[in-house]
Order: structure tokens, then C-alpha cells, then sequence
């Protein structure tokens, strides 16, 4: 492995170490838990892509020190733009919410000392609601990180539980179609192909048109995923759709399964990222 590689991992090993320690110390010092939470979310985040580097590497085995740079470099630029992402869920969402709080139980307070306990039981019943939203919001950043729902009911639920987050999130009329019969889980296989549809979903919902549909088919073959938009998600010029960080993020977790991912991208038309699992990997 050249040096390069060497301290790209020693950053992400001192990101997940130093994630790790501000969660600890914030916990023992009494900080609120929506703090503590916070900084272990990212502490999870950067130790899982540390994880991820490892079989990355020995699918990089064979390739130049350029391209495993290369690859090294966008796996890191991901990591940024998923803490960046986190960051503003939590400072829009669950902080506002809780600073909100806070204030309305001054009013609650206030309300008691002074016997209006009619003003009180209003004010309690938006505390109620806040904190409900609060959880909603938390649910939905805990999900970025890991599909919870996927361990607990499947690759199929989870991609159900996808196309809805999105629709809710970015506004964009989303669907999932869902295969027949039962399904036989496989964790790593599963795990991936839920990343590439998260992924191309969210691109879809941002640069592509609307409607998003999620499809997930399995025959005796092959496991067949596609992820279609109306156009415009890979690019909007006619050109070839340039290998930016997601799409290749997609093809590394692609390879590691032993799939194939192909993208068709018509200008005006549709948009579509399909991946091909072999039924015998």
C-alpha cells in the first residue's frame, strides 16, 4: 500500500477516534443528549466508511497508486458531504425543536406559578407535538446512516421505506415495485444493493424529473434493480453522464458483490440505473 493510501487511512481512523472521544467526554460531562447522539452519529459514520475502506482495497489490489488515490480521495470527499448532510438534518431539525422546547417550558413554568393551568395544559399539548416531530426527524437522520428498518424486516421493506422517505424529503413523487413472492436475505448482498438505490434515488429526486420509480425483480437468473426518473439526473446535455463520486461509489459497491451497474441517460426522456446481481456469485 503507497504512503498516500497509508494517510488517507490514518485520516479516517483519526476522524472515527476523535468522533468516538468528543462522544464519550460529551456524555460524561452531562451534555444533552441530542449533542451526545450527534457526535456519535458522525463517530458511526466515519468508522463505518473506515470498514468500507477494507474491502475496497482488495478490490483495488491490481489497480495504479493513481487510481487507488484516486478512489481513496472520493470515498473521503463522500464522508464530508454525508457529515455535512448530517449536519444540517440535526441543526434544521431535532436542535431548533429542542431549543423550542426549552423556551416553551419557561412558559409553562411561568403558567403554573401563576394558577393559569388552562395556559399550561395548551402549552403542554405543543410540547407534545414538538417532541413527536423531534423523533420523526431523528428516526430519519438515524436512517441515513443505517438502514434499521432492512435488519429488522428486509431488503424489500427497506426499499418501501426509501421511496417514501424521499417523496417526504425532497417532494418528489416516488414508488417502489416491489418483486413476487418471498425473498432470501443476504446481508452484504442486500446492504449494497439498498446503498446504489439510496443513492441513485436521491440523485434522481434531485437532479433528475419527476416521477422517481424504485424496481426490484428477481428471476432464477439474476436480482435486477433499476431506479428510473424522467431524465435529466446523470446530465442534461447530451453528453455521456460524467463519473462523479456517487456513480462511482456505486460501481465499488456494485463490484464488491460481483454485480454489474449500467446507466442509460436520454436528455428529455428517462434516466435509468440499473444493476445486475448473478443469481450464482
Amino acid at each position: 500500500m503507497s504512503s498516500s493510501t497509508d494517510r488517507r487511512l490514518l485520516r479516517i481512523t483519526g476522524v472515527a477516534a476523535g468522533g468516538a472521544f468528543a462522544a464519550a467526554a460529551a456524555s460524561l460531562a452531562g451534555a444533552p443528549a441530542a449533542l451526545t447522539a450527534a457526535v456519535t452519529a458522525i463517530a458511526i459514520l466515519a468508522s463505518g466508511a473506515l470498514l468500507w475502506a477494507r474491502p475496497a482495497m482488495r478490490g483495488a489490489r491490481g489497480r495504479g497508486p493513481r487510481e487507488q488515490g484516486e478512489l481513496f480521495d472520493h470515498m473521503l470527499d463522500a464522508i464530508d458531504a454525508e457529515r455535512e448532510t448530517l449536519a444540517h438534518c440535526l441543526h434544521d431539525g431535532p436542535q431548533q425543536t429542542l431549543t423550542a422546547v426549552r423556551l416553551m417550558c419557561d412558559v409553562v413554568r411561568d403558567a403554573v406559578s401563576k394558577g393559569d393551568v388552562h395556559h399550561a395544559e395548551e402549552v403542554l399539548g405543543r410540547l407534545e407535538r414538538l417532541a413527536a416531530d423531534a423523533a420523526d426527524d431523528l428516526r430519519r437522520t438515524v436512517a441515513r446512516l443505517h438502514p434499521v428498518v432492512m435488519q429488522q424486516q428486509g431488503l424489500v421493506q427497506a426499499l418501501g421505506s426509501l421511496a417514501e422517505t424521499v417523496n417526504e424529503e425532497y417532494g418528489v413523487a416516488t414508488s417502489f415495485d416491489r418483486p413476487r413472492g418471498g425473498w432470501e436475505a443476504e446481508e452484504d448482498r442486500d446492504t449494497a444493493i439498498f446503498q446504489i438505490a439510496r443513492e441513485a434515488a436521491v440523485n434522481a429526486a434531485r437532479h433528475g424529473r419527476p416521477p422517481v420509480l424504485i424496481s426490484l425483480q428477481r428471476s432464477p437468473a439474476d436480482i435486477h434493480l433499476s431506479v428510473e426518473d424522467r431524465g435529466g439526473a446523470l446530465n442534461g446535455n447530451g453528453h455521456a453522464p460524467r463519473e462523479g463520486v456517487g456513480i462511482r461509489m456505486m460501481r465499488e459497491r456494485a463490484a464488491r458483490i460481483g454485480a454489474e451497474l449500467t446507466l442509460e441517460s436520454a436528455p428529455g426522456t428517462r434516466t435509468i440505473v440499473s444493476l445486475h446481481v448473478p443469481a450464482a456469485r
